[in-house]
Protein backbone atom coordinates (compact mmCIF):
# COMPACT_ATOMS: atom_id res chain seq x y z
CA UNK A 1 0.00 0.00 0.00
CA UNK A 2 1.39 3.45 -1.15
CA UNK A 3 2.12 5.89 1.98
CA UNK A 4 1.00 9.56 1.37
CA UNK A 5 3.17 12.69 2.45
CA UNK A 6 1.02 14.94 3.59
CA UNK A 7 2.32 18.57 4.32
CA UNK A 8 0.69 20.97 6.53
CA UNK A 9 1.94 24.28 7.83
CA UNK A 10 0.61 25.67 11.06
CA UNK A 11 -0.85 29.17 11.46
CA UNK A 12 -0.01 31.75 14.65
CA UNK A 13 -2.46 31.26 16.92
CA UNK A 14 -5.23 33.57 16.66
CA UNK A 15 -7.44 34.33 20.25
CA UNK A 16 -11.30 34.38 20.78
CA UNK A 17 -12.50 37.46 21.90
CA UNK A 18 -15.72 37.74 23.99
CA UNK A 19 -18.96 39.12 22.42
CA UNK A 20 -21.21 41.52 24.18
CA UNK A 21 -24.03 39.96 25.58
CA UNK A 22 -26.97 39.32 23.15
CA UNK A 23 -24.81 38.47 20.17
CA UNK A 24 -22.11 35.60 19.40
CA UNK A 25 -20.35 34.34 22.21
CA UNK A 26 -16.85 34.15 20.79
CA UNK A 27 -15.42 36.85 17.06
CA UNK A 28 -12.43 37.08 15.49
CA UNK A 29 -10.77 38.72 12.45
CA UNK A 30 -12.66 36.60 9.87
CA UNK A 31 -10.51 38.32 7.58
CA UNK A 32 -7.31 36.95 8.93
CA UNK A 33 -8.43 33.30 8.04
CA UNK A 34 -7.38 31.84 4.50
CA UNK A 35 -9.67 30.33 2.46
CA UNK A 36 -7.50 27.08 1.52
CA UNK A 37 -8.29 23.96 2.89
CA UNK A 38 -7.14 23.18 6.18
CA UNK A 39 -7.62 21.72 9.77
CA UNK A 40 -8.06 23.62 12.66
CA UNK A 41 -8.15 23.06 16.45
CA UNK A 42 -10.05 25.31 18.95
CA UNK A 43 -8.46 25.40 22.74
CA UNK A 44 -7.83 26.86 25.54
CA UNK A 45 -4.60 27.60 27.43
CA UNK A 46 -3.87 26.92 31.06
CA UNK A 47 -0.08 28.20 31.73
CA UNK A 48 2.32 26.94 29.18
CA UNK A 49 -0.16 24.19 28.52
CA UNK A 50 -2.78 24.20 25.43
CA UNK A 51 -6.17 22.03 25.56
CA UNK A 52 -7.70 21.21 22.22
CA UNK A 53 -11.90 21.44 22.72
CA UNK A 54 -12.55 20.72 19.45
CA UNK A 55 -10.69 19.53 15.48
CA UNK A 56 -12.18 19.82 12.37
CA UNK A 57 -11.39 19.70 8.85
CA UNK A 58 -12.68 22.02 5.69
CA UNK A 59 -11.62 22.49 2.22
CA UNK A 60 -12.38 26.54 3.30
CA UNK A 61 -11.60 27.27 6.87
CA UNK A 62 -12.87 30.65 6.68
CA UNK A 63 -16.25 29.78 6.21
CA UNK A 64 -16.03 27.26 7.99
CA UNK A 65 -14.90 28.92 11.49
CA UNK A 66 -17.56 31.50 10.60
CA UNK A 67 -20.27 29.16 10.90
CA UNK A 68 -19.04 27.82 13.98
CA UNK A 69 -19.16 30.72 15.60
CA UNK A 70 -22.84 30.99 15.11
CA UNK A 71 -23.18 27.34 16.54
CA UNK A 72 -24.40 27.63 19.77
CA UNK A 73 -23.63 24.46 21.24
CA UNK A 74 -19.95 24.40 20.35
CA UNK A 75 -19.46 28.08 21.45
CA UNK A 76 -21.19 27.29 24.81
CA UNK A 77 -18.69 23.96 25.25
CA UNK A 78 -15.75 26.40 24.46
CA UNK A 79 -17.11 28.79 26.80
CA UNK A 80 -17.64 26.29 29.33
CA UNK A 81 -14.41 24.88 29.44
CA UNK A 82 -12.05 25.45 32.41
CA UNK A 83 -10.56 28.47 32.69
CA UNK A 84 -7.64 30.04 30.59
CA UNK A 85 -7.64 32.29 26.98
CA UNK A 86 -9.35 30.57 24.22
CA UNK A 87 -7.76 30.56 20.87
CA UNK A 88 -7.62 28.89 17.54
CA UNK A 89 -5.44 27.11 15.50
CA UNK A 90 -5.45 25.62 11.89
CA UNK A 91 -2.59 24.47 9.73
CA UNK A 92 -3.04 24.60 5.81
CA UNK A 93 -2.57 21.86 3.25
CA UNK A 94 -1.42 22.35 -0.32
CA UNK A 95 -2.86 19.41 -2.00
CA UNK A 96 -3.09 20.14 -5.73
CA UNK A 97 -6.80 19.21 -6.06
CA UNK A 98 -10.07 19.25 -3.87
CA UNK A 99 -10.59 15.75 -3.97
CA UNK A 100 -6.87 15.11 -2.44
CA UNK A 101 -6.88 18.26 -0.13
CA UNK A 102 -9.88 16.42 1.12
CA UNK A 103 -7.89 13.14 1.93
CA UNK A 104 -5.38 15.46 3.54
CA UNK A 105 -7.65 16.90 5.95
CA UNK A 106 -9.33 13.79 6.82
CA UNK A 107 -5.91 11.95 7.62
CA UNK A 108 -4.59 15.16 9.69
CA UNK A 109 -7.91 15.46 10.78
CA UNK A 110 -8.25 11.91 12.10
CA UNK A 111 -4.27 11.88 13.50
CA UNK A 112 -4.93 15.16 15.84
CA UNK A 113 -7.99 13.37 17.21
CA UNK A 114 -6.12 10.10 18.09
CA UNK A 115 -3.15 12.44 19.51
CA UNK A 116 -4.86 14.13 21.61
CA UNK A 117 -7.68 11.48 22.90
CA UNK A 118 -4.09 9.89 23.74
CA UNK A 119 -3.09 12.98 25.84
CA UNK A 120 -6.39 12.46 27.91
CA UNK A 121 -8.34 15.05 26.66
CA UNK A 122 -11.87 15.26 26.37
CA UNK A 123 -13.19 16.87 22.55
CA UNK A 124 -16.15 18.40 22.12
CA UNK A 125 -16.19 16.03 18.44
CA UNK A 126 -19.18 14.19 17.68
CA UNK A 127 -17.26 12.58 14.57
CA UNK A 128 -14.40 10.32 15.31
CA UNK A 129 -14.13 10.71 19.10
CA UNK A 130 -16.28 7.39 19.78
CA UNK A 131 -13.57 5.33 19.08
CA UNK A 132 -13.31 2.28 21.25
CA UNK A 133 -10.46 2.68 23.65
CA UNK A 134 -8.74 1.30 26.73
CA UNK A 135 -6.89 3.27 29.25
CA UNK A 136 -4.12 1.84 30.98
CA UNK A 137 -2.79 3.16 34.28
CA UNK A 138 0.62 2.76 35.69
CA UNK A 139 1.86 2.75 39.20
CA UNK A 140 5.23 2.27 40.38
CA UNK A 141 8.01 4.06 40.73
CA UNK A 142 8.68 7.39 38.76
CA UNK A 143 11.76 6.42 36.49
CA UNK A 144 8.89 4.45 34.42
CA UNK A 145 7.54 7.64 33.19
CA UNK A 146 10.62 8.37 31.33
CA UNK A 147 8.88 4.88 29.26
CA UNK A 148 5.41 5.73 29.46
CA UNK A 149 3.05 8.29 31.46
CA UNK A 150 0.71 7.17 34.45
CA UNK A 151 -2.00 6.97 32.30
CA UNK A 152 -2.73 6.91 28.91
CA UNK A 153 -5.37 5.62 26.25
CA UNK A 154 -5.08 3.69 23.32
CA UNK A 155 -7.17 2.22 20.20
CA UNK A 156 -8.98 -0.55 21.91
CA UNK A 157 -7.20 -4.08 21.06
CA UNK A 158 -9.06 -6.28 18.31
CA UNK A 159 -9.45 -9.74 19.98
Amino acid sequence: MHSMQIEATWSNPVYLRKCKPGGLIYELDLNELPTEPGVYVFCRTHGQKISPIYIGETLNLRSRIKSHLNSLPLMRAIENAATGKRLLIYCTVKAGSDAKAKKHVKVIEKALILHAQGEGHILFNKKGTKLPTDEISFTGNRTSEAIAPRSMFIKKALT
